[in-house]
């Protein structure tokens, strides 16, 4: 999207945010707000959420607190963002009067700062670099930004009204792109439907609509064609178990084989953007546990997630790998082809049978 240049740009001499509008004023935070410190209990003041996706009532999955009594009030209109480095991005402008932890710093604007304008600059990426450049902490990729260091940062305000336009301009064009993403997200769901169907009724009911059917005498099979045997799985599947590789001795990338974990399966695919290694002995035992090209790993925490089952094929470029507990193995004999046998594995009514077991 292209937007129409204004008549004259100065430079702001702030690094992170760069030419401006000449009209534009620089402010530094603490001449824009004023922190809200006030103690509260969330029996008076809801809990509240701070999240990614603004200022919302308590989630379920948040984690509470016993210190009920010690936590930040907030006003509907107050500016909330998280100060941890590992919650990045987690901040808005509330709607709500409410509560929250203290790891959070609450700001209310002054009559300079349109509220709506402010929860989009506060929420920029680029802000949020900047805020957490002046964080302090003990550990190199975690640390907190307080309010005195905060109050220091730099904002290009333009004039009220143009914050107001701003802002609307902005509901609009953002509610154009939500709208699209749903959209997107429906014909997903749908299309995830369908590849599950043709998923199930190739594995089930094999390719050819003619063929004669006879009852498998399984209830979640159903009719099966009549050429199709009907076996338990530890008939032409090894299961096997991880082993229990103690964390202290993990290595770092290069020095040791990669431990495929649990973090490791996702539905489908593995993914290596988090790994693990370990040093390998000459007769250490751990031939067992050495992945094959082929073989079908399932994550055992967590195995079925909304997207479907955390399972997923071994490739060549996934070796060498040892596998780590808490991931499942299957092995399939040379009468089980192991892509076939992963489908299988992937049907949702496979996957309820397995999970009551």
């Amino acid at each position: 999207m292209s937007f129409p240049k204004y008549p004259a740009y100065k430079d702001s001499g702030v690094e992170w945010i760069g030419r401006v509008p000449a009209e534009w004023t620089l402010s530094r935070i603490g001449s824009c707000f004023a922190e809200r410190r006030q103690k509260v209990s969330d029996a008076d003041y809801p809990p509240l959420s701070v999240t990614k996706n603004g200022i919302v009532p308590q989630l379920e999955t948040a984690a509470k607190t016993d210190d009920n009594d010690n936590r930040k009030c907030v006003i509907a209109g107050d500016f909330v963002i998280n100060s941890r480095s590992d919650r990045r991005g987690s901040s808005g402008v509330s709607p709500h009067d409410g509560s929250v932890s203290l790891i959070n710093t609450v700001i209310s604007p002054s009559e300079r700062i349109y509220g709506h304008f402010c929860h989009y600059l506060l929420r920029s990426t680029a802000f949020q670099e900047e805020y957490y450049k002046y964080g302090k902490g003990i550990v190199a990729d975690l640390w907190s930004t307080n309010y005195n260091e905060m109050k220091l940062i730099y904002l290009a305000l333009p004039p009220l009204p143009e914050q107001q336009a701003i802002a609307s301009f902005l509901d609009r064009e953002c509610g154009k792109i939500d709208a699209l993403i749903a959209e997107q997200e429906r014909l997903i769901a749908l299309l995830a439907e369908k590849r599950q169907a043709v998923i199930s009724h190739a594995v089930t009911k094999g390719l050819n609509p003619n063929a004669p059917m006879k009852d498998s005498g399984i209830p979640w099979i159903g009719m099966v064609p009549e050429g199709w045997d009907v076996v338990t799985a530890g008939r032409v599947v090894r299961v096997i178990s991880g082993f229990a590789f103690p964390s202290d001795k993990f290595l770092k990338y290069g020095e040791g084989v990669p431990l495929l974990r649990g973090v490791n399966v996702g539905v489908g695919k593995l993914r290596w953007d988090d790994v693990v290694y370990w040093k390998r002995q000459i007769d250490d035992g751990l031939d067992i546990y050495e992945l094959k090209e082929g073989d079908i790993v399932i994550g055992m925490d967590r195995p079925w997630i909304s997207s479907g089952l955390r399972i997923s094929k071994i490739y060549k470029k996934d070796l060498p790998c040892l596998l780590l507990q808490r991931v499942g193995l299957l092995r399939s004999s040379k009468y089980l082809n192991s892509s076939f046998l992963m489908y299988q594995y992937s049907l949702p009514n496979l996957c309820i049978f397995l999970l009551r077991k």
